[in-house]
């Protein structure tokens, strides 16, 4: 029994997480790309560091009551695409069948009250997800929607062309939640498609490399005089630089984070270079902080209609050309200034932990110094 589960209150008091804060229990990592574990007619394959595991409707709604997040996301046959045969026929039409029967029946095994997103499945078939869509709006005990096409092996831009075509025959009052699109530059393309709720895995990816955030979502931001330098433009800072040796400034000036207020970039590069745990902590909380912000100014925005407007120099200024936006049709290479969840995607190691993952069965190339393949 996992010690989480003894604790009142599930695993928001468990990790002490701000009520504030949308608790969400997923069946799969949004960092991973690359998945190898395949489903069954009664399980869903799980790659986890113990090897792959089996996770069927009935276990999935025990942990569901045990744990009681905020929002559930069934167990779903998502389709991984190595192979062009697998983007239509026969695997597809079984996969919208297979979700649809696991979301019914975990719906009659649950007990809490739990908000449920279905998963919306259909790979790049318009017509199977039209079929998928037509199945959810006839199920009863839906809160909303999850889109998942992490593994779908399209440009970015296609795979919003694909949820707007999804959400045209699903109910428009429910929130729509995006797995795998939490970079700065894809949640803002995102949002102007559609999308309600993002995961918050992008802070987690940029602490892993071993960076502090300096990008911000306010088109005012550059003549504020806060926190805007040259490396301001790439999104990011790098605290492996030696040049982070003797600088003694906080990771952004102005800002107003637990980190920036108490502590400064050589501190941080130090406790990187001595593999101190500590160096994770005071990254993961500025990084999440930026996060968050960058949030309250995307709201902000809302509010003040200008949204389009601030999207659009937003893209533009951390590296994507107007004929890149998504705004126009066209779309698709990500912003370089926000490509840490591809990196970490494609590491077995963390370069800030140096923590051993079992995430992908073959070697790939990291983009570091030296050019080491692992």
């Amino acid at each position: 029994m996992p010690a989480c589960t003894k604790l009142h209150g599930g695993l928001r008091s468990f990790v002490a997480l701000d009520k504030a804060e949308i608790l969400i229990l997923d069946t799969l990592d949004p960092v991973v790309a690359v998945r190898t574990a395949k489903a069954t007619s009664k399980a869903m394959g799980i790659d986890s560091e113990g090897g792959v595991r089996r996770l069927t409707p009935e276990t999935f709604a025990h942990s569901v009551d045990l744990l009681q997040p905020d929002i559930a996301i069934p167990p779903a046959d998502y389709i991984e695409e190595p192979l062009p045969s697998l983007t239509h026929g026969k695997r597809i039409s079984k996969s919208v069948s297979r979700s649809k029967k696991w979301l019914n029946e975990f719906l009659a095994l649950k007990k809490s009250r739990v908000a449920v997103f279905a998963p919306v499945v259909g790979s790049r078939s318009t017509e199977l997800r039209e079929i998928c869509a037509q199945g959810l709006l006839a199920c009863d005990g839906i809160s909303g929607y999850s889109f998942n096409d992490v593994c779908l092996q399209v440009p970015f831009a296609e795979k919003l062309d694909l949820f707007r075509h999804s959400i045209t025959h699903l109910d428009v009052n429910k929130p729509r939640y995006m797995q795998g699109s939490s970079a700065p530059d894809l949640v803002v393309r995102a949002i102007l498609y559609g999308v309600d709720i993002f995961d918050s895995s992008y802070a987690y990816a940029v602490t892993e490399q071993g960076f502090a955030s300096l990008y911000y979502f306010r088109h005012d931001s550059e003549t504020s005089g806060a926190c805007m330098d040259n490396s301001s433009y790439s999104g990011r800072l790098d605290m492996w630089d030696s040049r982070m040796f003797d600088d003694f400034s906080p990771l952004v000036d102005g800002c107003s984070c637990y980190t920036c207020r108490n502590h400064h970039r050589s501190y941080i590069h130090h406790l990187l270079k001595t593999k101190e745990m500590l160096a994770t902590v005071l990254l993961q909380l500025h990084n999440t902080f930026c996060y968050q912000q960058f949030f309250v100014d995307i709201r902000r925005s809302m509010d003040a209609n200008t949204f389009p407007k601030d999207a659009r120099r937003f893209l533009e200024r951390y590296g994507c050309s107007a004929s890149e936006l998504g705004l126009s049709g066209a779309a698709d290479q990500p912003s370089q200034a926000f490509d840490e969840l591809d990196m970490l995607s494609r590491q077995i190691f963390s370069p800030t932990t140096k923590i051993q993952r079992k995430r992908n069965a073959e070697p790939h190339n990291i983009g570091n110094e030296s050019g080491l393949k692992i």
